[in-house]
């Protein structure tokens, strides 16, 4: 990838995140007193489960706002099947939501002949709001905060887990790929779990790649007759890793635009700074900004990495308003 390329694909990132503040959410936002002592704006909240199909699955990909659908990490899988094809190894991470709760993916992708596999998990643990009767604290009501709902420290213990297998190849000049998942929510004794499918296609393009999803199709959650609605969403995305640009550095970018839920039409997108002191070994710095949707959600996320040869290493965090602490992940990847 030639260094040339750099400048386009930086400016087509850089457009895109300054259309982010101007995106209209009329209709899709109320006006509520912040905590913080001023009025914030907030989208409609949604009661979509499970809860762990809401949250990130990539240090990398969390450091960039989420816009993961071009991503070529092994846990592409959890963001596109489409991108598996050029996707290999296997990548790890875990987050913190202040003391309450902690979510973790990993997910590994291999060649079988000629087709690429990948298999993933992602889960999260957290303290739902007490009571713990359904008449007065319902699933809707404790699922509805997205993120947000993990800070709880007392209540009863509450879990969400998905289990993903993909399968992806080469057709003429596009790569094609679908997966199939298992995911619930628990709450107390209650559970209940659904079957979803994603869909997804890439191809290169200039100096990055084109990418499309479909994501959670499928019926929703029901718990004790109370349903939760899949958080569905289609996207299309553009980016690629990070690629010489001077002298010791590298360029990366990710961007992407995503209608999911209440036809709330989201952009996303981040850039990655890499210094190269000598072969096989960069520090990365990341940044993103975003249009939120959940509940206190920030709009800018950040993180920072450090690669040596094939073993990468990573952190990011996403901020929340309304006075709640900063979360953290950390993930690792090996390709």
């Amino acid at each position: 990838m030639s260094a040339s390329a750099g400048p386009r694909m930086f400016a087509l990132c850089a457009a895109m995140l300054s259309a982010v503040p101007a995106v209209s959410t009329q209709g899709q936002a109320r006006t509520v007193g912040g905590s913080v002592g001023r009025d914030v704006v907030l989208a409609v909240e949604p009661a979509h489960g499970p809860i762990v199909l809401r949250l990130p699955a990539s240090a990398r990909i969390a450091a960039m706002a989420n816009a993961g659908i071009a991503s070529n990490d092994a846990d592409a899988l959890l963001y596109n099947p489409g991108m598996l094809v050029i996707a290999r190894g296997m990548a790890a991470s875990v987050q913190r939501y202040g003391r309450g709760g902690t979510a973790g993916s990993i997910a590994t992708v291999t060649q079988v002949g000629g087709l690429t596999v990948g298999m993933g998990a992602q889960f999260v643990d957290w303290t739902a709001p007490a009571p713990v009767n359904f008449d007065q604290t319902s699933y809707r009501e404790r699922i509805a905060g997205g993120a947000t709902a993990l800070f709880g420290r007392t209540g009863v213990a509450a879990s969400s887990s998905a289990f993903t297998i993909g399968l992806a190849r080469t057709v003429k000049s596009l790569r094609i790929g679908a997966s199939v998942k298992y995911a619930e929510d628990r709450i107390g004794a209650a559970y209940d779990g659904t079957v979803a499918f994603d869909v997804g296609m890439s191809r290169p393009l200039g100096p990055a790649n084109l990418a499309i999803t479909a994501q959670n199709l499928g019926p929703g959650t029901n718990i004790r007759g109370q349903p939760g609605t899949l958080p569905r969403r289609i996207g299309i995305g553009y980016g690629g890793g990070l690629f010489p640009r001077w002298e010791h550095w590298d360029l990366g970018a990710q961007m992407q635009v995503t209608l999911e839920n209440e036809l709330f039409v989201r952009p996303a997108g981040g850039v990655e700074l890499g210094y190269v002191p000598i072969e096989g070994v960069s520090f990365v710095i990341r940044t993103g900004l975003r249009l939120p949707k959940e509940r206190d959600e920030s709009l800018v996320t950040a993180g920072l990495g450090m690669t040596i040869d094939r073993l990468s290493l990573d952190y990011a965090l996403e901020p929340f308003r309304g006075g709640r602490p900063i979360s953290h992940r950390v993930g690792l990847r090996i390709r």
